[in-house]
């Protein structure tokens, strides 16, 4: 099985290897207590340790028929051989006895720092060290034993579906993901071992910004840095969003990284700490050169301040489209819901400012964003289908043509993932 050559320098080159995370039984582990953010404490609300992130419980088999679709969109782009599935790619590493006990080790540690009672990590040390690859892979998802769905890990890990979170392509280099939030801490350590073990990925340049750390203080570390908020405009020029999951101290250790590596830019977005701006990509993102899609609240104010990452994290403006107009680098911005602020505010919450680029305007987006696919409309592009842009990806992929598949996401919205969040570029041309 041949690597991967990584190659991502935009974010509208045509996509030529992607990867994505199949939905599974993780979510029907899921009950309502992971869907609360604040519980009643002793002192009054409080954050919910056990909240997974999701705005609501989802159906299964309705979720992975949404996913399916993506899938075969995306597959209809790269071709089925580069349209890799991250599930089928855990279990595989999990039948090389060195990445399993890898990667098993460090969930049982993580499981320990986080406070999973010591009876019950004795167990699951048992019985994870007892399943086959298959099983094992659905165990450390779900949580459960796989033989009476008895609880063997704290909870389930649902957000392995947003697939861009767990890792970034930067030019020919794999930045590996420190999530911030409690519910994706295994997310991080499944992905890193895919990514250090796996045949299509082993050996590729990686970007470790926690080279040599303690791995038993990655619980409270505050180095973070998560795929959605790493937007790489150009080959020189790389955005960071600076909000609720990428820290500024992951940040500037990324933008070293990527500045070692000759990208002379990287920048720095402030957001806003707030669930609807959670990533960059939750509020802006490329859709062609030299345009993007984006919630324009989301950009304005003093919380929308740009710092230059490579200087220690200097501010230089608060205007990020007249800054990448002076970079030589115009800009325009078409909004999440047109015109209309209230149908803005609603469709970004539903991901409306969240597509991902098949090419160069040529993009994927949720159909229930009505108002911002009637606006993509009135700028020329073409609301297609997926079933109309899977028979016909060959001459559409060719084509010069904007066009927006209108994907269905009612479920698939539910955990705060548009189609960008669901799909992690390895390659562009």
């Amino acid at each position: 099985m041949a690597q991967l050559d990584l190659h991502v320098t935009s974010e509208t080159g045509q996509l030529r290897a992607c990867a994505l995370w199949g939905p599974g039984g993780e979510f029907d582990a899921m009950a309502p207590d992971h869907i609360a953010p604040l519980r009643l404490g002793r002192h009054g609300w409080e954050p919910n340790p056990d909240y997974l992130l999701f705005d609501d419980l989802v159906l299964l088999d309705h979720l992975r028929q949404e996913h399916a679709i993506l899938r075969s969109v995306v597959a209809a782009a790269t071709g089925e051989r580069n349209c890799l599935d991250l599930r089928d790619m855990l279990t595989s590493v999990l039948a090389e006895p060195v990445a399993r006990g890898e990667i098993v080790e460090q969930v049982l540690d993580m499981e320990a720092q986080l406070g999973t009672p010591t009876p019950q990590l004795r167990h699951a040390r048992q019985r994870l060290g007892d399943l086959p690859p298959v099983e094992l892979s659905a165990a450390l998802v779900t949580g459960l034993d796989p033989d009476d769905d008895g609880a063997l890990l704290a909870a389930p890990s649902p957000n392995l579906l947003c697939a861009r979170d767990l890792a970034a392509v930067v030019g020919n280099s794999l930045v590996l993901s420190y999530p911030r939030a409690r519910a994706r801490k295994r997310d991080g350590i499944i992905a890193r071992g895919i990514a250090r073990h796996h045949p299509r990925l082993a050996g590729a340049p990686v970007i470790d910004i926690r080279l040599g750390a303690d791995s038993a203080s990655e619980a409270v570390d505050d180095r973070t840095v998560e795929g959605g908020d790493v937007l790489v405009v150009a080959k020189d020029l790389v955005l960071v969003g600076l909000g609720e999951r990428t820290s500024e101290r992951g940040a500037l250790l990324l933008a070293s990284a990527l500045h070692a590596r000759g990208i002379a830019h990287v920048w720095g977005v402030r957001l806003p700490h707030q669930r609807a701006t959670m990533h960059l990509d939750t509020v802006m993102t490329w859709i062609e050169p030299g345009r993007a899609l984006a919630w324009l609240p989301g950009l304005g104010g003093d919380q929308a301040q740009v710092v230059d990452l490579v200087q220690g994290g200097q501010p230089i403006g608060r205007d990020l489209r007249a800054l990448l107009e002076a970079h030589g680098r115009a800009l325009d911005l078409v909004p999440c819901g047109g015109t209309d602020p209230r149908a803005g505010a609603r469709e970004q919450w539903s991901d409306g400012a969240n597509a991902v680029c098949l090419g160069p305007g040529r993009i994927v987006l949720y159909g229930r964003n009505r108002a911002t696919l009637r606006e993509l409309n009135r700028r020329d592009y073409q609301v297609l289908s997926p079933d109309e842009f899977i028979a016909n990806a060959d001459l559409l992929m060719l084509g010069d043509r904007r066009w927006v598949v209108a994907l269905p996401g009612s479920e698939l919205s539910r955990g705060r993932g548009g189609p960008r969040c669901l799909t992690l570029p390895l390659q562009r041309a």
